[in-house]
């Protein structure tokens, strides 16, 4: 039985927290929290409430979202104690101490995993499933995300079993429209086996819309994710098969040693490089 321990908002974890508590082999003995709840019968007041360093001794696994005032000497801490840690959130942090994160996890052993919603959603295993190399895929977010970093880890971090992370060649062009109060971004990514990913996002104020469009041999895909609507040369792609919760069960199993982990910090870091370089190239195009 592993004993796991709530650290941030319990607003934002409480969708986790509930998959965590289907599973047989989780006990969630308590939190350290942010902000308040005005329902006594919430999910805020059923668990026990701690200090972190408490909390962090008393658990073996961890929930952390991007809220919460971590030091990153307290997160170090928790990663040589051979805890474990399930970022709901993307940690602020920089990569330098993301680096080091990675290494102390690989000495010790800590299984660390990011949330990666996309990734083991029913449409996006089925789409890993059956495609083959070299792929192009033309992804269209207007999602109205705050910010541009927020939005990219989870496309990025997406991506992990279809292209891959790490592409070759990175080019990007901006532009803001100040009539309607929009701005439109557009990111194209180069992979070693000639597959493309072509990323337009940004806000628009009638649009609102996650779609993704990829073409490999004998395959043209549509996925339209605001809609719930998927589609394989033009017939309704079946997702039966597929389990949404997996996300929570793959952690799980990745700390009992039952399959290989997923969405791991390492990805994190690579995401965070990818991230970094489409952001100087932003940034270069305003500059220029």
């Amino acid at each position: 039985m592993l004993n796991v321990g709530l650290i941030g908002n319990t607003e934002i974890l409480e969708p986790f927290v509930k998959k965590f508590r289907e599973n047989k082999n989780i006990n969630v003995i308590g939190k350290s929290s942010v902000g308040t709840s005005a329902q006594l019968d919430s999910f805020h007041f059923s668990i026990p409430e701690y200090n972190k360093v408490e909390l962090i001794e008393r658990s073996d696994v961890l929930i952390i979202d991007n809220t919460s005032l971590m030091p990153y000497k307290l997160l170090t801490d928790i990663v040589r104690k051979s805890k474990h840690i399930f970022t709901a959130g993307y940690l602020n942090m920089t990569i330098d101490e993301c680096t080091q994160i990675v290494k102390l996890a690989n000495e010790s052993g800590s299984v660390i995993q990011v949330s990666n919603p996309y990734y083991f959603s029913p449409a996006i295993q089925w789409l890993n499933n059956h495609i083959s190399s070299p792929v192009f895929i033309d992804i269209l977010d207007f999602e109205n995300t705050s910010s541009k970093e927020n939005m990219l880890y989870p496309i990025i971090l997406m991506l992990l079993d279809t292209t891959g992370i790490s592409p070759k060649k990175v080019s990007a062009v901006t532009f803001n429209s100040s009539p309607n109060k929009s701005d439109f971004t557009n990111v194209r990514l180069e992979f070693g086996d000639a597959s493309v990913v072509n990323l337009s996002f940004g806000s628009l104020e009638s649009l609102e819309e996650l779609k993704m469009r990829i073409y490999s041999k004998n395959n043209f895909i549509t996925l339209n994710f605001t809609r719930n609507n998927y589609m394989c040369n033009n017939q309704p792609i079946d997702l039966t098969a597929y389990n949404q919760g997996s996300e929570i069960g793959s952690f799980v199993d990745a700390i009992l040693g039952k399959s290989k982990h997923k969405s791991t910090f390492e990805d994190y870091l690579i995401a965070m490089y990818l991230s970094q370089k489409i952001n100087k190239k932003i940034a270069q195009f305003f500059a220029g």
